[in-house]
């Protein structure tokens, strides 16, 4: 393949629990190209990290672009990160990466200056700069899916707080556990609303067959529960499923309100597979009961929106954070 012209780009990474997105970012902030890895925790942090390497190069000898070009190198990553220097202090989804200083490897294999930021700061960082909340100074980002991840800028920059681990909406508690919720099903915005709450209470409606939608699309499995099987079942007709789907958004409004209530934000970006997948009424739904329990002269102007950048938000978050570090250290 020929070669592209020597323009430079950013190289970002999409870290995950089973996968890795490794992307080319041109300067002016396009995906110019992308190759998806597979991650294979069990055999640890030599083999991972390898797998990075290996991905990056195939990426930049498949676009014809040499590691000369790249200017710099940004990740998102699940965990607490303390920087600088891109230290994971811990990663539940990553465990064997607890403890590595991750953006210093990475600057070690590229020699280039690196950025590494949990992913969920990553991403709403991403939309901040390029996407659904672009110029806002106070934003809230809530994230929805296997868990419900959470982030914030304030006064334009990435909220960290006293340990890098700022923004945990998902692990908020909304029903208090000395009100009879189980400890296998917390009372927290994750855990009542997260994707095992919703395929729970969801096999639930298929068990007392109030969900004969859902049923012809996924019949007892609650593995094949997924976001777009419910949307197709709440087109279809599912009423009672449609009621389990705004108890949801209720539940993810009074999260917000607290929010709002405690920080003040402009705008709330929602995102994440059931966001994705409901679209605009999901999020009306949340607006509505945020409306209702946060303090009026607070919510008033506050936005909620959904996120526009889909599966690029955190690699285009991340090739933002590179080109901050590039300027930094220049």
């Amino acid at each position: 393949m020929a070669k592209r012209k020597r323009q430079s780009y950013y190289l970002a990474f999409d870290i995950g629990g089973t996968k890795v997105l490794a992307a080319l970012v041109t300067m002016n902030f396009r995906v110019a190209a992308e190759k998806k890895i597979k991650v294979e925790p069990e055999k640890g942090r030599r083999i991972f990290l390898k797998t990075i390497e290996d991905a990056a190069a195939e990426l930049l000898e498949d676009a014809g672009v040499s590691l000369k070009r790249i200017k710099a190198v940004g990740a998102g990553c699940p965990g607490i990160i303390r920087n600088p220097g891109g230290r994971i202090l811990l990663s539940p989804n990553l465990p064997f990466l607890n403890g590595f200083e991750l953006g210093r490897e990475l600057k070690k294999k590229f020699g280039v200056p690196v950025a590494v930021e949990n992913d969920v700061n990553t991403g709403l960082y991403g939309e901040q700069r390029f996407g659904a909340a672009q110029g806002k100074q106070h934003v809230l980002g809530i994230f929805m899916g296997t868990g419900v991840g959470g982030a914030l800028i304030l006064n334009g920059k990435i909220y960290h707080g006293a340990l890098g681990a700022a923004g945990e909406i998902g692990h908020t508690y909304l029903i208090p556990p000395f009100m009879g919720i189980s400890a296998v099903r917390p009372g927290t915005l994750e855990g009542l609303t997260g994707r095992m709450a919703i395929s729970a209470d969801s096999g639930l409606l298929l068990m007392q067959q109030k969900a004969p939608h859902l049923y012809e699309e996924t019949g007892y499995d609650v593995r094949r529960i997924k976001s777009k099987s419910i949307l197709r079942a709440l087109k279809a007709g599912d009423k009672a499923l449609g009621e389990l789907i705004g108890e949801k958004a209720r539940y993810l409004g009074l999260a917000m309100a607290n929010a709002v209530n405690l920080l003040n934000p402009e705008m709330i970006v929602l995102g994440g597979g059931l966001v994705e997948a409901l679209g605009a009424s999901f999020v009306a739904l949340s607006r509505q009961a945020m409306e209702t329990f946060a303090l009026p002269p607070l919510v008033r102007g506050v936005r909620v929106v959904g996120a526009k950048l889909g599966d690029y938000a955190i690699v285009l978050g991340a090739a933002g954070l590179a080109e901050s570090e590039g300027k930094a250290k220049s």
